[in-house]
């Protein structure tokens, strides 16, 4: 499960912008932005998971997975928001992204989820919480497989990000869109007067951070990453090791106290627990 892009955009030249036609509960599901050179013909989608709230998690990745296959089929942008009738050819596309994704989330389900995060739902003291996340990992699929068992016990997921850029960086000499890859090697879209290393500072020094919230009724936890600790900068148990926080209603911060830090550019929530993340991010050699 994809946890988060890191690429940085200039909305100012982006040739074409649009919203999916996935609408739930009048709210936009993913937004998807594409960007084409009209000198080269190149071609860059990039699709961002909105913020949502109180949403079944299945049903959520599921139409988000959908989303993504349908456009990255070729389906035209008139059939995605409404304005023209599918094809025959757009139907089969979407019978067989449906398909995909049922297959896909089969495969979630098997998951074997550690007991440690099954037995967070239901306690409800904080040192009871902070000792079953004692020596826990949690990988990209895992983490999918915590969120079906969790909404099959009655739990909604919602999500809440905040993004700051780096102060002073001028954003009108950046490039259409760029990106760090995982060997230093900065990849560009269209033309700049910004050296390579002045792009990596502006992603590098971007403050992102993204909370998973699953509820039911006055339950609550919360599970937050930032692109610091996924980047390796944020030393824990000795190395720099990625890794989520977690808090919930038992650390007597109420809730919407924690989504204001997560939107707030001086996030801060004190000492929380720490949960290893492996298999995505800056491992550690």
């Amino acid at each position: 499960m994809p946890i988060l892009l890191d690429w940085l955009c200039k909305d100012d030249f982006w040739q074409g912008i649009y919203k999916l036609a996935v609408l739930k509960n009048d709210k936009n599901l993913m937004i998807q932005r594409e960007i084409i050179n009209k000198k080269t013909g190149q071609k860059l989608i990039i699709f961002k998971d909105d913020d949502f709230e109180y949403e079944k998690p299945i049903k959520h990745y599921g139409d988000g997975f959908i989303a993504k296959q349908i456009v990255l089929r070729g389906i035209p942008n008139e059939e995605l928001n409404g304005d023209k009738k599918p094809s025959e050819n757009s139907k089969k596309n979407f019978i067989e992204a449906k398909i995909h994704s049922q297959e896909m989330f089969q495969k979630y389900k098997a998951v074997e989820v550690p007991n440690g995060f099954l037995k967070l739902f239901g306690t409800t003291k904080k040192y009871e919480q902070e000792n079953l996340l004692k020596g826990q990992i949690l990988t990209p699929d895992i983490l999918m497989g915590l969120l079906i068992k969790a909404e099959e016990q009655g739990f909604t997921i919602s999500q809440y990000s905040s993004e700051y850029s780096q102060k002073g960086f001028d954003f009108s000499k950046m490039p259409f869109a760029f990106q760090v890859k995982e060997n230093g090697e900065v990849q560009t879209y269209g033309e700049t007067e910004l050296s390579d290393g002045q792009l990596k500072q502006a992603i590098e020094h971007r403050k992102v951070t993204i909370a998973k919230i699953l509820d039911k009724g006055d339950e609550w936890h919360c599970f937050i990453v930032t692109f610091k600790s996924l980047r390796g900068e944020e030393t824990w148990l000795g190395e720099k090791q990625p890794h989520y926080h977690y808090i919930s209603n038992a650390f007597g911060i109420h809730r919407t106290e924690v989504i204001n830090q997560i939107k707030s550019e001086k996030y801060k929530l004190g000492n929380l627990p720490h949960i290893k993340l492996e298999g995505y991010g800056n491992q550690p050699e």
